[in-house]
């Protein structure tokens, strides 16, 4: 309805005897309740009153509007808009928009009522704003709310039912000026109503699903299951994906360029060996993908040979391969430090012509350039990811003055001021320390004289200031304040010990007088650097130096690949600043603002957002009060992460992609019994623990990681444990007993040296692995061992990191028998192929370590028939859980990469971290069946019966030279092989790229013969016709 001038709103409060009035351009009302409701209003005036009436409305109070003399009583829902204030010189104008009630605001009143009869079908409203007369749009608002299935010839069915049965109604608009259209859809649990709609309309037939046949069968009767439903459906799914997503280059119908070809056969005469059809196909994909846009993505298993698959695509970019005839190029490799040496090794095996040289240093690269500029060769500058980003570090340089009580700025000594924003306004107030925690744009410079408010660290010169790793910047003598603005145990220790004594010397970690050899390269050699190749992608994904590094890099070359063998830790966040880095242009136009990663998490990951509810007193008026606690961020990221994100830019590849070549790969549980006394006093523990977390939820809360630590070490340690405290009375919770010594051997230690004797016998070395740094594990299994004859050694992370692969070839060499560590030390870049047993003596709650540290010795290389991963544990105790979890987040990991299994969704749609999942079993007393866990990790098992010993065999290449090859393998047939095991599953997939590189060859050949072939009848300028 539209008016001919503003509307003026009131506001009155009789205890403060103040009124408020403002004028409003535009109001929208539902008129559902007895009372009319505000659900969208705008209204501007001078900025003191218009944030005065944004904040009466917001707290619930009632508006009068006087509109062509007509006074109207209007309700608002406390705290339940979003707002949004703004400033246009003297004047300010404020938005307030109704939200659409939480889809958990119904079970949130269950559990707070404890009663959910009546509070089961209630309706949550959403609120829909669009042009007038607009059905499209007004149907697309419709299909954002509700998870229905609706498609676009569902439209006017829909619409028009969900208005007759009074699901969709419209809401009153006042506006002077805009023609819109405002609607209130409500929405039972589960949208069953519009779900209702749907079913009524296909039974009529007044919809219908396009493309399906009136009266015919659906085709689901003998789908029970995802795995049955990929049975019935799966090659249709397929053809529609390639259909939809068309790849930069199919194996199955495209042959391999010259250029991929000629490094390959420099591989061959260089290494002896050929890369797979496989590894072929993804550098072909890889080097049309830089030709496209340049940005290239590697996601490829551990061990599949994503060094080789890089420089090969570069080099075929460059026509390296080519006989003298490649472009010279200067280029940069970022790899974690222990393996840069490797990373040289692979390039001159993998590029002609090609020079490859680490670099530590900015002197050391600006002789490799200067060699680069006056050599035919071209470069690869090799250096380590820390290296990348050490440089020097700066502190807070401003100073406390107590006259002023504020921090001034070092050049023009006026206090810094911070600016703080409340409800959209903004105001400035003097800069508090904890404003300088960490260094960010705001508190870059001085707002007065623009001068920089950071310094560098001069390593020995104390400083006001104290860095904590992992928290930040701290102002000596005030360290106190800090103590109620974290809960991490180590930062709250570094916390209490600087303000109990400001004055000691807290020499600050880390402080280097070094340039930062990204931003050198950023600053001196833009456009000179010809392409990067970054190593181990992941590692990058977080708001860290190294993130900026790699940012930086990206930033001044022309070419850019990276690689990861887990693009993705579990969380949404962890890929975000990622994307950002690589691919800004497609965040900004899916909408996703750096500045509010929140938003990116909301839609691509999994949020946990906690409730507090209060009922209203007797006989109020005001509803009841949701107010947010907490909110925190849970595993899990959606699959449109890939579609929307990664399928234009990134090549996929497993090891089962090259299965036929790949040794037996099994995980084996082994179940152990805990002697008796040891498994009474463990039974006291963990029944003291149920009863905290039953009983003293905020004490479970602050010991639970403490607790659970104890209850997975206590087993394989009875001996010298801490107690357990009360946080807040100091009481002692649980004392572990003392019930054995370092020198008894348990049942793990008997367990491992058996199969240690038996992989002894049979020619095979073994890998231990011990997880939990605090207890003496290494120490009594190296003592055990040594007793018994057997050469062992333990490799400790201070080993520094680009030296322990030469350490491990070393002692290989003169007869180490039993490696010891921890899996951290050789998670990534490690290949230990003289390790054909892996034993888990104890097991971490990291997925990713576990993941990598069971896969160093299963590579493509590996000439072993038979890799085999032990997992020892106690039975019934809190290790069983863990390997149980560990089983169903494997499960997943297994769904990632395209193997499906009940198993794996099961564990995907339980979104909790490991520890909460053990809390919870462990509260709930849950028993684990010993037959179970064997049988998940025997479905993910990797057996091929048809594998054969990888022998080199002389191959005739196009150039007539001879060089080693690896002879074609039969593929097992289906039939003969279990129906659990991986290797089927993947043998459509493999057979994609079977004989590729062959083909490719025979057709070379061919053309070459053809060009050989001579005319009798022509002459040749050389000679007589023969």
């Amino acid at each position: 309805m539209a008016q001919s001038r503003l509307i003026e709103l009131s506001y009155f409060d009789p205890h403060t005897s103040i009124r408020l009035t403002t004028y409003a351009d535009t109001i929208v009302t539902d008129y559902s309740s007895p009372n009319r409701i505000i659900s969208a209003v705008r209204f501007g005036g001078y900025p003191e009153v218009v944030k005065a009436m944004s904040d009466a409305i917001y707290g619930g109070a009632t508006i009068d509007v006087c509109s062509n003399g007509e006074t109207l009583h209007l309700d608002t829902v406390p705290k339940g808009y979003r707002r949004q204030l703004s400033h246009d010189g003297i004047y300010a104008a404020a938005t307030l928009m109704a939200n659409d009630d939480p889809q958990s605001l119904d079970q949130l009143k269950e559990d707070a009522a404890g009663d959910d009869s009546t509070e089961e079908n209630k309706p949550r409203k959403c609120y829909i704003f669009c042009p007038a007369g607009d059905q499209d749009r007004l149907f697309e608002e419709v299909d954002r709310k509700t998870a229905a299935p609706l498609i676009p010839e569902f439209r006017d069915y829909v619409l028009r039912e969900l208005i007759r049965r009074g699901e969709l109604r419209r809401m009153e608009v006042f506006s002077v000026k805009e023609k819109m259209d405002a609607w209130v859809l409500s929405l039972l649990p589960e949208d069953k109503n519009v779900v209702q709609v749907l079913e009524d309309g296909l039974k009529t037939g007044q919809i219908a699903i396009p493309g399906a046949t009136p009266g015919a069968p659906d085709g689901f009767a003998q789908v029970e299951n995802v795995t049955s439903y990929l049975s019935t459906y799966g090659i249709t799914v397929a053809d529609r994906i390639r259909k939809q997503f068309i790849p930069l280059f199919d194996p199955a119908s495209e042959p391999l360029s010259d250029e991929v070809l000629a490094i390959n056969r420099y591989i061959q005469q260089k290494a002896g060996y050929s890369l797979y059809d496989a590894q072929l196909a993804v550098a072909e994909a890889t080097k049309r993908q830089l030709q496209r846009c340049g940005t290239a993505l590697i996601v490829a298993e551990c061990g599949s040979g994503k060094t080789k698959i890089g420089t090969d695509a570069l080099g075929a970019l460059y026509g390296l391969g080519a006989a003298q005839g490649g472009k010279k190029t200067f280029n940069l490799v970022m790899a974690p430090s222990h393996v840069t040496k490797k990373w040289v090794r692979e390039i001159g095996e993998t590029l002609p012509n090609t020079f490859a040289m680490v670099v530590k240093s900015i002197t050391d690269l600006n002789r490799l350039y200067d060699m680069y500029q006056n050599c035919p060769q071209s470069v690869f500058a090799v250096f380590s990811k820390e290296r990348a980003r050490d440089g020097y570090m700066r502190y807070p340089a401003v100073q406390w003055n107590r006259r002023k009580k504020a921090f001034l700025c070092p050049d023009c000594m006026e206090p810094v001021e911070m600016e703080i924003s409340e409800d959209g306004t903004r105001y400035t107030v003097n800069a508090d320390q904890f404003f300088f925690q960490k260094e960010h744009k705001r508190n870059h410079k001085c707002r007065r004289c623009g001068a920089v408010l950071w310094a560098p660290v001069v390593p020995g010169r104390q400083i006001d200031w104290i860095k904590i790793p992992e928290y930040g910047w701290i102002y000596r003598y005030r360290a106190g304040k800090h103590l109620m603005r974290t809960q991490n145990e180590a930062v709250l220790d570094q916390l209490t010990q600087i303000a109990a004594f400001p004055e000691q010397s807290y020499p600050v970690r880390g402080a280097k007088r070094r340039f930062p050899l990204s931003t050198y390269i950023k600053r001196k050699m833009r456009g000179q650097i010809d392409a990067i190749l970054c190593d181990e992608l992941h590692q990058y994904n977080n708001a860290s130096g190294q993130g900026d590094a790699m940012a930086e890099l990206f930033g001044v070359c022309r070419y850019y690949i990276g690689m990861t063998a887990t693009l993705i830790n579990g969380y949404s966040s962890g890929i975000f600043h990622l994307l950002y880095r690589l691919l800004p242009g497609l965040m900004l136009k899916d909408g996703k603002r750096y500045r509010k990663p929140g938003d990116f998490d909301a839609e691509y990951g999994v949020v946990e957002n906690t409730y507090e509810i209060k009922d209203a007193a007797y006989n109020s008026n005001r509803r009841a009060i949701k107010r947010k606690t907490k909110s925190r961020q849970l595993p899990g990221v959606s699959p449109l992460v890939y579609s929307r994100f990664l399928l234009e830019y990134t090549s996929f590849l497993s090891l089962s992609d090259m299965g036929k070549d790949l040794p037996d790969y099994e995980e084996i549980p082994v179940p152990l019994d805990m002697p008796e006394a040891v498994y009474s006093s463990y039974e006291k523990i963990e029944h003291e623990l149920r009863m905290v977390l039953k009983t003293d939820r905020k004490a479970a809360q602050k010991i639970l990681s403490a607790y659970l630590n104890l209850l997975t070490v206590y087993p394989d340690q009875p001996y010298d444990q801490p107690a357990i405290i009360h946080p807040i009375e100091g009481t002692v919770i649980a004392e572990p007993p003392n019930m054995a010594s370092f020198e008894d051997i348990l049942p793990k230690e008997e367990k491992t040296l058996e199969i240690v004797r038996e992989k002894l016998a049979a020619g095979e070395r073994v890998l231990i692995y011990t997880s939990w740094t605090r207890t003496d594990s290494q120490k009594k299994l190296l003592k055990q061992l040594h007793q018994e004859g057997i050469c062992a050694e333990i490799l400790k992370p201070s080993v520094p990191t680009e030296k322990r692969e030469e350490w491990v070839e070393k002692r290989v060499r003169f007869g180490l028998q039993v490696l010891i560590t921890n899996p951290s030390v050789v998670e990534t870049g490690l290949d230990l192929n003289a390790f054909t047993t892996l034993i888990f003596y104890s097991i971490g709650y990291n997925l990713f370590t576990l993941r990598q540290a069971s896969r160093r010795s299963w590579r493509i290389n590996q000439t072993a028939p038979r890799v085999e991963v032990y997992l020892l544990y106690y039975a019934n105790t809190i290790q069983a859980k863990a390997v149980k979890l560990m089983a169903s987040k494997l499960a997943v990991a297994g769904i990632i990469e395209g193997t499906f299994s009940e198993e794996g969704l099961s564990a995907m749609s339980d979104v909790r971290d490991l520890t909460s999942q053990m809390a919870k079993e462990l509260s709930l007393g849950i028993k684990d069946n010993v037959e179970d866990i064997a049988a998940a990790f025997k479905k993910m098992a990797v057996i091929n019966p048809g594998r054969e010993n990888r022998q080199k065999q002389p191959v005739q290449t196009a150039a007539g030279s001879e060089v080693f090859s690896m002879p074609a393998v039969e593929h097992p047939a289906a039939s003969g092989t279990p129906g659990g095991i991986r290797a089927v599953e993947s043998q459509q997939q493999r057979m994609l790229y079977e004989g590729l590189l062959k083909k490719r060859m025979e057709e070379q050949e061919k053309r070459r013969k053809k060009q050989r072939t001579v005319d009798e009848n022509q002459l040749s300028l050389f000679g007589p016709a023969a």
